[in-house]
């Protein structure tokens, strides 16, 4: 007996030595399917790093298990029951639960154990992906790194030939320049030598004709007639219309008149054809020399007009149209009869000037009135409340400077302005029967007759 109590208290210390440190499981509310996710769990995953996790199949739940130390009050409890009373069952039957403890709590290491294998494998297969992904990065980044160079080279040489390229343009621009200057030169030229000819040919003209005058002769037998009808007090009323009838012209009748006038022996009561003067030149012919002198005098200072103010009638481009266009309406908007006739309108204007193109909106209301460019062009839109078309900044200049019934028609007449479809004007030029044209009937009836206005289907 002695000896069973000298066993029992051997293997108590036994345990006391060698079981002071025990797993503690706690079960988690965390699902899994492999113990990788107990790790990587954003909740219990730095729990997990302090101690142990897995998954059992059982549950299905992350497990965390701990080391702890065994209470050991009970043993302590146990050795002085055996001390004060020796080895009873019930010390025995502690004892042996304690060992059945132990015996599960080391089968759990031993899963635990099978699982950190597990999860050991796991991380060597990751970590060995893992480091064929770092390899491919690293001939990426290689392949990057060989590309990034070659294209270095490619932009050096780019840069190069534009470095080379703004030369050439700035080489170019001078020699444009230059050739714009002698353009010029040679425009000035031929403008010199267009006027230098023109007065020429006038003064060429005014001496032909003045020679022609000074020496065209009439004729002789003529002359005695007239001068002998002279004497007898006949005047040329009387005489003309015999000559006439005999087969003379009316030029040969004045210039044998001019003839005998000139050393005429006939009295003072004695006159001449109408329009020839004593001495003997035809003032109509005067009259016409003048006219015809004037008519290049005005031509030459057309030409010397064009040259210095061609801008305000040929543009280079649309930007310069517009901003005339928008002088001239500010300019002429409120000045034209027609303005205090309507209280409200919408009016859309368009000019076109050769290949240049440009629109304004110009509307009144009782807050007064604005002038905006349009992004489209009147003729692509039926949005306003009317809309015209000028075929020339000229026609456009005529009539936004004198805005009148008769210039609005003249112009039409000789198509250079139209009248495009808009919110009153449908296509056909027809009006919009449900449109109220009432506020405009003060203007058309400046413009138009009763009959004309009714006949085009309005109801004013």
């Amino acid at each position: 007996m002695k000896q069973k109590n000298i066993l029992l208290v051997t293997g108590l210390v036994f345990m006391i030595l060698f079981s002071q440190l025990v797993l503690s499981e706690t079960e988690t509310d965390v699902p899994c399917e492999s113990t990788k996710v107990c790790y990587d769990d954003i909740d219990i995953g730095s729990e997990c790093a302090l101690g142990e996790c897995y998954c059992p199949t059982k549950t299905g739940y992350c497990v965390l298990t701990t080391e702890t130390e065994l209470e050991l009050q009970q043993v302590q409890e146990t050795v002085a029951q055996i001390k004060s009373a020796g080895v009873n069952k019930t010390a025995l039957k502690q004892l042996e639960d304690n060992l059945d403890l132990i015996q599960t709590q080391s089968a759990t290491a031993d899963e635990k154990i099978n699982t950190l294998e597990e999860s050991l494998v796991l991380v060597q297969q990751q970590l060995a992906e893992l480091t064929s992904s770092i390899d491919t990065l690293s001939a990426q980044f290689s392949e990057q790194a060989q590309a990034k160079e070659e294209l270095q080279k490619d932009v050096t040489s780019v840069a190069t030939g534009l470095a080379g390229l703004q030369t050439d343009i700035g080489s170019a621009q001078k020699d444009l320049k230059t050739v714009e200057e002698d353009v010029a030169k040679i425009q000035t030229f031929k403008l010199i030598v267009t006027i230098v000819g023109l007065i020429l040919i006038s003064t060429g003209i005014l001496l032909g004709l003045q020679f022609y005058l000074k020496t065209k002769k009439a004729d002789p037998s003529l002359v005695q007639y007239v001068i002998k009808q002279a004497k007898q007090g006949r005047r040329f009323a009387q005489v003309q219309p015999i000559l006439l009838k005999a087969g003379w012209t009316e030029d040969d009748i004045k210039e044998a008149y001019r003839e005998a006038m000139k050393g005429s022996k006939a009295g003072p009561g004695t006159t001449g054809p109408s329009g020839v003067s004593p001495n003997g030149i035809d003032s109509k012919k005067v009259i016409l020399l003048a006219g015809f002198a004037l008519f290049f005098v005005i031509g030459i200072i057309l030409v010397l007009k064009g040259v210095t103010t061609g801008h305000a009638i040929f543009f280079k481009d649309a930007g310069e149209l517009s901003t005339a266009m928008k002088e001239s309406i500010e300019k002429n908007i409120e000045n034209n009869p027609f303005y205090d006739k309507v209280k409200v309108f919408d009016l859309c204007v368009e000019v076109e000037d050769g290949e240049n193109s440009a629109s304004y909106r110009i509307t009144k209301t009782k807050n007064g009135n604005k002038i905006k460019q349009t992004a489209v062009n009147c003729d692509n839109t039926d949005k306003h409340g009317f809309a015209v078309k000028f075929k020339s900044w000229e026609a456009f200049d005529l009539v936004s400077n004198s805005l009148t019934c008769a210039n609005i028609k003249t112009i039409h007449s000789k198509k250079l302005m139209y009248v495009v479809p808009s919110k009153f004007i449908e296509e056909g030029f027809t009006f919009d029967e449900t449109a109220d044209i009432t506020p405009y009937c003060t203007v058309l009836k400046e413009c138009l007759t009763p009959s004309q206005i009714k006949e085009a289907g309005i109801d004013c």
